[in-house]
């Protein structure tokens, strides 16, 4: 029902449901609780710093000079834009488990991407990093299940990429979804359809239609491929696109066409939302899964951050983070937040109030709302884990904490520890390891306790390794391959 075109509404209230107060007779009304439905829109290696939303608003840079991003500009206006998002972890599968569950990748055992367990990036190298699992083990209880056993009249549904193999969204909770999808389905090379944008953004639309006739409350999770490799945009975008005058960071016009179709799908999706008459009974979640790849401009993609997909410095893991919705008022939070924070929050919009053991997530509506301004977790602490190799982008294994405003990041080859303010020096370029020796402990120690507690395996030493025949295809030769070339496709 459309809060705008029923006259007989008076008057609504958030707590957190929305309840209508409708006039039935002179002396008499009625209370109808509305169930909120809740959408997570997810694209794939995007950047923090590759829209036109301004992500931080001390921070020019962290708007792109070139992309342009209507839609999302029309959601951040709605809504709070998280100045520190980070994804879960700089690769794909993990940070996906990560939302289901409101876990760690670290925890779940799920730290590379679903597929990826041999190879030059496992086999060769100095260190052996720990077996990974092939899938979202059964065990874990994911947020559409745990709609599904609380709320049973809601529908779940989830569109687009999933890899996370184990039988598909349908095996963990989901009522409808596109099968257990990776990332080939996404390489539609259709023009019409480039990277089936325009394919889920249709079924998101068709079955939220479904939903909002029958009035049933959802939700539906939105799993978009771009802005992932290959390079796919629609031929009218990409001509477009090249009648734009470069940016002084950004210029790659095939990265800036696909950028702006999967912005063309989001509003389809956004549109539809008003159409429906349901925007003020909808959150919406938007944000990224890792990093996006490098430029040679030192400034990159992902702003003016260091790094980029699959390392831990800031450009790896922070992402665009925006979330829009009932009784949540237009503006900035600078609380470091992370995609495990998204399960318990939705649980908390929805009154459920029985969440699985072991959560590291912490809820985000009272801060949304302005009630608190921390974000209450388990550990008061968010970890990264990545203990792999990623030779083509210069990576290799390491672990990550932020705890107010330090970060410290562990690389466990050559046993490097960097320390750096995050309030104070944003590019990562200042190591205050020695200087600061007490709060490196600190820090330290908080992750090899979570590690204890939760039986977390660390990479173990090759003792077959040979220099020469190292299959880290020499981590310097690559990471200077990475500085001197566009490694970006254009």
């Amino acid at each position: 029902m459309s809060l705008l075109k029923n006259h007989h509404i008076k008057s609504f209230l958030w707590i957190p449901y929305c309840f209508i107060l409708i006039s039935c007779t002179e002396s008499k009304r009625q209370i109808v609780p509305t169930p909120p439905n809740v959408i997570i829109i997810l694209a794939d290696d995007q950047g923090w710093g590759s829209t036109s939303v301004q992500m931080d608003l001390n921070i020019s840079e962290s708007a792109s000079d070139y992309v342009k991003t209507p839609n999302l500009e029309r959601l951040a206006k709605k809504g709070v834009v998280f100045s520190n998002g980070y994804a879960a972890s700089p690769n794909c599968s993990p940070t996906r488990a990560s939302i289901l569950t409101g876990k760690t990748p670290a925890q779940l055992k799920i730290t590379d991407i679903i597929n990826r367990h041999e190879g030059v990036l496992y086999e060769g190298n100095k260190l052996n990093p720990p077996a990974h699992l092939y899938g979202l083990s059964e065990k874990e209880i994911t947020i559409a299940e745990l709609i599904k056993t609380n709320l049973p009249k809601y529908k779940t549904g989830h569109f687009g990429k999933w890899h996370l193999a184990a039988n598909g969204p349908s095996a963990h909770g989901f009522d409808d979804s596109d099968g257990e999808t990776a990332n080939v389905e996404g390489n539609t090379k259709i023009n019409s359809n480039p990277k089936d944008i325009f394919g889920i953004t249709s079924r998101s639309i068709s079955w939220m239609n479904e939903q909002v006739k029958s009035e049933t409350p959802f939700f539906m999770q939105i799993s978009h491929y771009a802005t992932h490799l290959a390079m796919e945009s629609r031929l009218e975008t990409k001509n477009k696109v090249k009648t734009y005058v470069p940016g002084n960071r950004h210029s790659k016009s095939g990265f800036a066409a696909m950028s702006e179709d999967l912005d063309t799908g989001i509003g389809m999706l956004l549109d539809q939302i008003e159409k429906l008459g349901i925007t003020e009974n909808t959150y919406v979640i938007y944000l990224g899964d890792n990093g996006t790849y490098p430029t040679k401009n030192n400034s990159n993609i992902n702003g003016p951050l260091h790094g980029w997909k699959a390392t831990l410095w800031e450009g790896g893991i922070k992402v665009p983070f925006m979330i829009s919705g009932p009784g949540i008022e237009q503006g900035y939070n600078s609380e470091s937040v992370s995609s495990s924070d998204l399960l318990p929050t939705i649980c908390d919009w929805l009154e459920i109030n029985s969440l699985p053991k072991n959560i590291d997530g912490g809820s985000l509506a009272s801060i949304l709302t302005k009630k608190v301004s921390k974000v209450v977790r388990e550990n008061d602490f968010i970890v990264f884990y990545f203990p792999h190799y990623q030779h083509e982008k210069g990576t290799h294994p390491g672990v990550a904490i932020v705890k107010d405003e330090f970060k410290l990041i562990k690389y466990y080859e050559e046993d490097m520890i960097f320390l750096f303010n995050l309030k104070e020096d944003r590019l990562e370029l200042k190591n205050l390891a020695s200087i600061n020796p007490k709060k490196v402990i600190e820090l330290e120690q908080l992750i090899n306790d979570y590690f204890s507690k939760h039986n977390i395996k660390l990479p173990t030493v090759n003792n077959d390794y040979k220099s020469e025949n190292d299959m880290g295809l020499k981590y310097e030769q690559v990471k200077k391959r990475l500085m001197s070339e566009a490694y970006f496709i254009p």
